[in-house]
C-alpha cells in the first residue's frame, strides 16, 4: 500500500497523471484492458455509452462497488453518472464541489488519490452513506483527464486489494473514460448543430418536421392535445433598413432568448426562418398554448432591444395558434393553419393573437 498520509489519505502519484506502465500487466490483464476500452471509446451515443461502461468495467473492477462522476461544467460539481448497486434514484440530487470529498479532491488536484481507511480522513464525505445504507471503508479516486481538464472521477468502493497492477489498470481506464466521455460530447456537439440555428440558438426546420411529427403520433396514442404558435415580427424590414443586418441579427437573437425563457421542455422553439418563429407546444390545449402565446408577446413587446450596442428599439409581434387534433389531424396542415392565424392577425392590425378555430 502507498504510504499513509497524516488524515490517512495517500496521494498514490505525487504529480499530475501520466500514462500507466503497461510493463506491471500480464499479457491477459493487458487484453482485458483493450477489449473495455475498445468497446467504451467505439461507443459515441451518450445513451448507450452508460451501460456500456457499466457492464465492460465492473468485469475488471475487484470491488464491492464502483461509481463514476462527471463535472457538470455549469456547476462545476461533480454528479453520480454509474453507480453500481446503489439505486440512482437515491443520489441523483448529490453534488460534490470541486475539493468536497474524496472524489472532489481527486478531480481538483488531478491525482489518483488512495484512502485506506476513510474514519481517518477528514475530508471523507459519508453523506451517501447515510442515505444509502452501505459503509464505504476504503477508497480509490481516479481523476478523468482530457487535454488537462477534469471531465470526472472513477471511485472505486472498498477494493479487495490495491496493488501496482490495479492502480495501473485504473489510470489505463481513465485514459480510455476520458477519450470515451469526450468522443460523446464531440458527438452531441455536433447533432446538436445540425439542429439548431446558429443566430438565434433554436432549433431549426431540419428538427422540426420529424419531431413535430413524432410528438404529433405521441400525443395522437395518448389522446392528449398539441398545439403550435406561429410568430412573425412586425414591421422587421425597417429596423434592418434603418439599423444594418448585422444589428436585426443581434436583436434576433435577443428575441429568441425571450422566447426561451417563456417555454419549458417538452415544449421548443424553432427558428422558422427570417424573422419568424414556431413554438411546438406538446400537450397543451389550445386555451394553455393561447396564454402562453400572451406571455411571449408581453416579453417580446416590453423589452427595450440592442442596448448593449447604443441603442433603444421596441419591437412587437403577430401570433397565431392552431391545435392538433381539433384544427388538423397531421403536422403539415397543423402548420399551414398556424400559419395563416398569423398571417390574418398581420392584416388586420399586428401586435395580437388569433387562434384558429
Amino acid at each position: 500500500m502507498p504510504k499513509k498520509a497524516k488524515d490517512a489519505c495517500s496521494l498514490t502519484l505525487d504529480r499530475k497523471l501520466d500514462w500507466p506502465d503497461l510493463h506491471v500487466l500480464s499479457h491477459e490483464q493487458l487484453r482485458a484492458c483493450v477489449e473495455v476500452s475498445k468497446a467504451i471509446t467505439a461507443e459515441l451515443d451518450p445513451v448507450r455509452l452508460i451501460p456500456t461502461i457499466m457492464e465492460r468495467i465492473s468485469r475488471l473492477l475487484p470491488s464491492e462497488t464502483w461509481s463514476l462522476f462527471l463535472l457538470d461544467e455549469a456547476t462545476q460539481t461533480l454528479k453520480f453518472e454509474i453507480s453500481v448497486d446503489i439505486d440512482l434514484d437515491t443520489v441523483k440530487d448529490f453534488r460534490l464541489a470541486l475539493g468536497q470529498g474524496v472524489a472532489g479532491k481527486a478531480a481538483q488536484s488531478q491525482r489518483l488519490l488512495v484512502v485506506d481507511d476513510v474514519s481517518q480522513c477528514e475530508f471523507f464525505f459519508d453523506k451517501v452513506d447515510g442515505t444509502t445504507g452501505q459503509r464505504t471503508k476504503s477508497l480509490i479516486c481516479v481523476p478523468i483527464l482530457y487535454g488537462g481538464i477534469t471531465l470526472g472521477v472513477l471511485e472505486v468502493v472498498n477494493p479487495k486489494n490495491v496493488d501496482t497492477v490495479m492502480l495501473t489498470q485504473l489510470r489505463l481506464l481513465a485514459d480510455y473514460l476520458a477519450i470515451a466521455i469526450e468522443n460523446t460530447r464531440r458527438y452531441k456537439l455536433m447533432k446538436e448543430m445540425a439542429v439548431r440555428d446558429n443566430l438565434t440558438g433554436l432549433f431549426n426546420q431540419r428538427y422540426l418536421y420529424p419531431t413535430l411529427k413524432s410528438q404529433i403520433s405521441r400525443c395522437r396514442k395518448a389522446n392528449r392535445p398539441l398545439s403550435l404558435i406561429f410568430m412573425d415580427m412586425d414591421d422587421f424590414k425597417s429596423v434592418v433598413d434603418r439599423l444594418g443586418h448585422l444589428n436585426g441579427s443581434r436583436a434576433l437573437g435577443e428575441v429568441a432568448q425571450r422566447i426561451q425563457a417563456c417555454i419549458s421542455e417538452p415544449a421548443f422553439g424553432v427558428a422558422y426562418g427570417g424573422d419568424e418563429f414556431v413554438m411546438v407546444l406538446p400537450e397543451f390545449s389550445r386555451s394553455r398554448a393561447v396564454k402562453l402565446a400572451a406571455k411571449i408577446r408581453r416579453s417580446v413587446k416590453n423589452a427595450p432591444y440592442l442596448t448593449r450596442w447604443g441603442q433603444q428599439v421596441a419591437l412587437t409581434a403577430s401570433f397565431g395558434v392552431a391545435t392538433f387534433p381539433e384544427d388538423a389531424d397531421d403536422s403539415t396542415a397543423l402548420l399551414a393553419l398556424a400559419d395563416n392565424a398569423m398571417f390574418s392577425v398581420k392584416n388586420t392590425g399586428k401586435d395580437r393573437i388569433n387562434a384558429k378555430v
